[in-house]
């Protein structure tokens, strides 16, 4: 590990970090995500601060995130739904397909040890598309309670999609992410020994990832149109 300036840090140069201050500062989590993300072998890293306070509001993103799942599944048991009696919509559809995509190439990096290529991905795929979209989605189906099988579709896919990440980012965020799994009524079990996430080919939905893509692309594109435009944001 090098200093910001490159230099390897040792005690001789003065310019070595007590792991200890970080964790109380940062958390372990947040320190343990920071070695692995910039971790490429073969290479040294260098050790910068930001990148503490990145992998920190990451932590605090998917603590979020569950928060806001759990406080909506007061009139929601888990056991009694039959995921085959579920109305799947569009986005649905989107995120079961991505998380087995993502799920096949979390494996297929564990299996060549390429453990900051893994944590990439998860953070990429836990940020950007089930906190950012996904999570904003659902938040329609959720608010309502006329269409009672849209909103237990909403929560079910919420807190199965919720289970699977946490389990695919526990090897490289342990605290965290049991915290959290002790609170989902999912199973009573550690997460240590639950069962691994599996790749279910079955659940690839190419069209739905081309069809959220699209849509995605056209927010994305007026909310730019906007900004250039200056247009208020309550408009």
């Amino acid at each position: 590990i090098r200093d910001a300036q490159g230099r390897k840090m040792s005690k001789s140069l003065g310019n070595g970090i007590d792991p200890i201050e970080v964790i109380e500062e940062y958390g372990a989590d947040a320190l343990r995500f920071t070695l692995i993300t910039g971790n490429t072998p073969g290479n040294d890293m260098r050790f910068r601060e930001e990148r503490l306070e990145a992998s920190r509001n990451f932590a605090n993103k998917i603590w979020n995130a569950s928060r806001f799942i759990l406080m909506n599944l007061e009139d929601f048991d888990y056991n009694s739904i039959n995921k085959e009696d579920l109305n799947l919509n569009l986005a649905d559809r989107w995120m079961l397909s991505r998380t087995n995509e993502v799920t096949q190439k979390i494996d297929e990096a564990m299996e060549r040890y390429s453990f900051g290529e893994m944590s990439k991905s998860l953070y990429d795929f836990i940020w950007n598309e089930y906190c950012d979209w996904y999570i904003e989605i659902l938040k329609e189906r959720l608010y309502q309670d006329k269409d009672l099988k849209a909103k237990q579709t909403a929560q079910y896919m919420g807190l199965e999609i919720l289970g699977n990440i946490l389990k695919l980012l526990h090897p490289v965020m342990p605290m965290i992410t049991e915290e959290i799994w002790q609170k989902l009524p999912i199973s009573e079990k550690s997460i240590m020994i639950t069962s691994w996430p599996t790749y279910n080919e079955q659940e690839i939905d190419k069209e739905a990832t081309e069809k959220m893509d699209l849509i995605m692309s056209v927010i994305k594109s007026v909310r730019n149109i906007r900004n250039e435009m200056k247009v208020d944001p309550g408009r």
